[in-house]
């Protein structure tokens, strides 16, 4: 594992990091000033490989590939892909700085205060974030890894923003060194992810909206999925206050047969506007 870049560092005598924000199964992140932009805050990811010490050039110019398909997404509820370059045989990727809270961080909070969210907030969510999954899909890209970690609130607005692209991550477990025997890396956060994509790496539309049902139902309950999930008749322990539109709407969504969830944001966002509303109180768990 390569040192943590420390604050003053400048990388491409352009990205220079004020601070580490975070670090997970796949790198760190840093906050950073962009030189070329008027000092405008940005995001510095550094991924880090799996296997050995630095990325073979297969799997820079499958990142290279994937990195491309990302900058073109133009959405204002996901982060901008600005570059991504190496440095010292290290790999960055630059993105829109997001100043907001992750839904888990906002659940958490609600947890401190014996709360979790209301079925008018989980709703409210549901309606903001939907049209986020409709764009990526008509592109042709699933975002593979939604969770509560992997959405963030963000104060200028309070609207929900998605980030963490799986698809990155998968390609930085996908590259295996020469002679290694070839195995299937599957990118979704167990609990989150549906079974085909943990078990065979596929993924689909309705492979989102899966992971999105399962993170409301994480926010109504402020349960992680194993407690809630019924291994043996595969369903959900629901609460029993919900309203029977949005029961029905998260049932069908996390339904264990690919074929028998919705099979695009259309249908999920048409049911869940058929469910009626419901009270805005937080709800104790």
């Amino acid at each position: 594992m390569q040192p943590t870049l420390t604050p003053g560092t400048t990388l491409q005598n352009r990205y220079r990091i004020v601070q580490e924000l975070g670090h997970g199964g796949f790198g760190r992140t840093y906050l950073a000033v962009d030189l070329g932009r008027f000092e405008e805050q940005c995001a510095v990811k550094e991924l880090e490989p799996q296997q050995g010490d630095q990325f073979s050039d297969k799997a820079l110019q499958l990142f290279q590939r994937e990195a491309t398909i990302l900058y073109n997404i133009e959405h204002p509820q996901i982060p901008k892909f600005q570059a991504i370059f190496e440095e010292n045989q290290r790999l960055f990727l630059v993105q829109d700085y997001i100043d907001g809270v992750t839904y888990r961080e906002l659940l958490n909070q609600r947890l401190q205060q014996g709360m979790t969210f209301s079925e008018a907030e989980v709703r409210q969510f549901l309606r903001q974030i939907l049209p986020v999954l409709a764009h990526i899909h008509s592109k042709g890209i699933i975002h593979r890894d939604i969770s509560p970690d992997n959405v963030m609130q963000r104060r200028a607005d309070q609207l929900p923003v998605l980030i963490d692209f799986g698809v990155v991550k998968e390609v930085v477990t996908r590259i295996q060194p020469p002679g290694s025997p070839s195995q299937v890396t599957s990118v979704g956060k167990l609990g989150y992810a549906p079974s085909e994509q943990m078990q065979s790496g596929r993924a689909y539309p309705s492979s989102d909206l899966y992971a999105l049902a399962v993170t409301a139902i994480v926010l109504l309950t402020g349960k992680e999925p194993q407690e809630i999930f019924d291994d043996v008749n595969l369903n959900w322990h629901l609460p029993p206050t919900l309203s029977p539109g949005l029961l029905q709407v998260l049932q069908r969504a996390t339904s264990y047969r690919p074929g028998d969830r919705y099979q695009s944001v259309s249908e999920m966002a048409q049911a869940l506007g058929a469910a009626g509303t419901a009270p805005g109180r937080p709800t104790a768990p």
